[in-house]
């Protein structure tokens, strides 16, 4: 899999076409040994500065697995005499992983106004094979579940991504839709492709205006749909057992089919999907965003950042967003260190299905010291489960000892007090009135490296200064703290 973010500043006042390739060769490193496109990402002239913009590439889509292989990254200009606008790189990762039967498509390396299947020959074609033709869809910036872009169908488009004539095996399709008020759309999965006289559709799916929705799979299942919302598309097809299921916004449609729906004529293959305007009016208006194709299922929990952090007491704490999420059960968090295997320390509860914005936090108090590895596992209601990116945090003991001021000071009745010792042994913590007679001893007796935090309870003590005082073998700290009742 190649990944790498790419910003393209200083771009909005260009005079000309910009484009930049992104090319494989397995030969050597002259400019013409890059022979294979895996894209071109076009910017027409004027467009805006871009934002930093994950790529995501899957390379067995375009070379043998195993291949050794050179990445060559180009850009050009229409006026080869002028200087296209600057091309930032940052983050470029070849990684192993990922199947080689996956397909992912966000739309954010297409230029806005242009058709897909033009932009992309490789991945996308239409009914009539004619990428850049009518049929084909066009990018938009209307609407986007995530980033920027979408496609959009409207009456004249007849747009399909062919999905490689698959015989066996369980397959995942998946996308989010979107229509406007008083709009709507329909998508197909068919067996075959390209079409011919005995093609056939292995389920067709309308979302008629005003929010009705039908599923077509040998009978007639109808649901509801929401306009101006993103909302969840999934087809499973289980070539197999000869079995589909549909599911929309994580809730199944009906109950499974027989996907040649016990008609001889139906091939058992897994071919295309087909997006169309079934109106052909201007009602018909339907965008689409974040494709997948596997034989694994995509679990639809949007992350937007995940990142750890040490605090004053020695404890990790992780935090990390969600931009949406789709039967999110809830995310397991792992941790292992360089030295053994991840395991689960921790869960925390998602939130189910929902398009706002949620924040999640952990706090890991049994970190140890040195580097540790993170990963959230996010599981689905049905058992479905994803990993995140891994964050390495490093715990460091304390360097000094330390007492911390209380907190809160004045207090009533309570208190809480932090320290930290910077290597194993007796330590005494206690407290003292103004005239020297000890009133408490919270802490007395060995005590291991490390951060601590204690609370000290005033409630039979009366209103004034006190003192407390932590003492190791070597060292000694005095504080005060003001009880005030």
């Amino acid at each position: 899999m190649l990944t790498f973010w790419m910003l393209i500043p200083g771009y909005a006042n260009g005079s000309y076409l910009e484009q930049v390739d992104i090319r494989i060769s397995t030969t050597g490193t002259n400019v013409s040994d890059f022979s294979t496109v895996v894209a071109a990402l076009v910017f027409p002239a004027g467009s805006p500065d871009t934002t930093w913009i994950q790529y995501s590439y899957q390379l067995t889509n375009f070379v043998s697995p195993g291949s050794n292989i050179y990445i060559g990254f180009r850009e050009h200009v229409t006026d080869n005499l002028n200087d296209g606008a600057a091309v930032l790189l940052d983050l470029v990762e070849v990684t192993q992983g990922g199947s080689s039967n996956t397909f992912f498509e966000d739309f954010e390396g297409f230029a806005v106004g242009g058709q897909v299947a033009c932009q992309d020959p490789t991945n996308w074609s239409t009914w009539s094979q004619l990428p850049c033709s009518a049929e084909d869809a066009s990018v938009s910036s209307n609407y986007a579940h995530s980033g920027t872009k979408s496609f959009v169908i409207v009456p004249a488009n007849d747009f399909v991504k062919p999905l490689g004539d698959k015989t066996s095996g369980k397959w995942w399709i998946s996308f989010w839709v979107y229509m406007p008020t008083g709009k709507g759309g329909y998508f197909n999965t068919l067996n075959t492709f390209p079409a011919t006289a005995n093609e056939h559709w292995g389920m067709e799916l309308y979302f008629d205006v005003g929010g009705a929705g039908r599923l077509l799979n040998g009978g007639t299942v109808n649901f509801s749909w929401t306009e101006n919302t993103w909302q969840y598309c999934e087809v499973i097809v289980d070539l197999d057992l000869d079995q589909a299921q549909f599911w929309f916004n994580g809730s199944q449609v009906g109950t499974s089919w027989q996907w040649t729906r016990g008609n001889p004529a139906y091939a058992l293959k897994l071919a295309a999907n087909d997006f169309y305007g079934p109106l052909q009016t201007t009602a018909d208006e339907c965008y689409y965003d974040d494709y997948w194709f596997g034989d694994e299922a995509w679990v639809p929990v949007e992350m937007t950042s995940f990142a750890g952090s040490v605090n004053n007491l020695g404890q990790v704490v992780l935090n990390w967003q969600t931009a949406s999420e789709l039967n999110n059960h809830m995310f397991e968090i792992e941790r292992r260190t360089e030295t053994s295997e991840f395991r689960t320390v921790g869960f925390v509860e998602g939130h189910g299905t929902t398009t706002q914005q949620n924040n999640y936090s952990y706090v890991d108090k049994t970190a140890e010291q040195g580097v540790n590895y993170y990963r959230l596992k996010q599981v689905d209601f049905n058992g479905t489960y994803s990993y995140s990116d891994i964050v390495e945090i490093e715990v460091v003991g304390p360097l000094t000892f330390e007492l911390a001021q209380n907190y809160p000071n004045p207090f009533n009745p309570s208190t809480n007090i932090k320290y930290s010792v910077p290597e194993s042994g007796n330590i005494r913590l206690s407290v003292y009135n103004l005239v020297g007679e000890e009133v408490a001893v919270l802490v007395n007796g060995f005590s291991q490296a490390g951060f601590y935090e204690v609370t000290f309870d005033a409630s039979n003590l009366s209103t004034g200064v006190y003192l407390y005082k932590l003492q190791s073998a070597n060292s000694v700290q005095t504080k005060k703290m003001m009880l005030l009742k």
